[in-house]
């Protein structure tokens, strides 16, 4: 059980193997139903919708993908027998995400890792981020990818059709500079 009673999925470990299964899969592309948007998946603190979107192909994968920090909720895979099992760490819904979640299956930026100190220095000219993991920035910071609503566009009948998600980070945003447009 997380944190007030919500059930949080614990599966197998292999994100990285089951999203070229879903992707490749013997190296040909598999159909893959226009993704849709089930449903609300919450609202931030700031009473912003978050959506949760399925991609689905004819071999009974299945991901789920959420517009705050990009996440992957959900990875349904069968296995050798052919039995669908979800192999993703996850919550049930915003909430778990939202309390302080490990960055389970998150778009993690502006860096993915740590910066010692909260601090580098670009061309001559010292910047300051934020820190959040002790003194260094992990991840972004504080407020990094994993943390925003991204817009979400459901790319429609291409092989394979997918999600599309896009954020704009303003220059000084967590400390970084420059304006950073990122697509997914």
């Amino acid at each position: 059980m997380g944190d007030g009673g919500e059930r949080m999925r614990v599966q197998a470990p292999c994100l990285a193997a089951a999203m070229f299964l879903l992707l490749a899969c013997n190296s040909e592309p598999q159909p893959m139903t226009t993704p849709s948007a089930d449903r609300v998946f919450g609202k931030t603190p700031e009473g912003v919708e978050v959506r949760l979107y399925t991609l689905q192909n004819a071999h009974g994968m299945r991901a789920m993908i959420t517009n705050y920090g990009g996440i992957v909720t959900s990875l349904v895979v069968p296995d050798r027998t052919g039995r669908p099992g979800d192999v993703v760490l996850g919550f049930d819904s915003l909430d778990g995400y939202l309390r302080g979640s490990p960055y389970f299956g998150a778009i993690v930026g502006r860096y993915a890792n740590r910066i010692a100190g909260a601090r580098f220095t670009l061309e001559g000219t010292a910047h300051r981020l934020a820190a959040n993991d002790h003194a260094n920035a992990l991840h972004g910071g504080v407020r990094g990818f994993d943390k925003v609503v991204w817009a979400a566009t459901p790319i429609p009948d291409s092989a394979p059709s997918g999600l599309r998600l896009h954020y704009v980070s303003a220059d000084g945003e967590e400390g970084y500079p420059g304006r950073l447009d990122v697509t997914v």
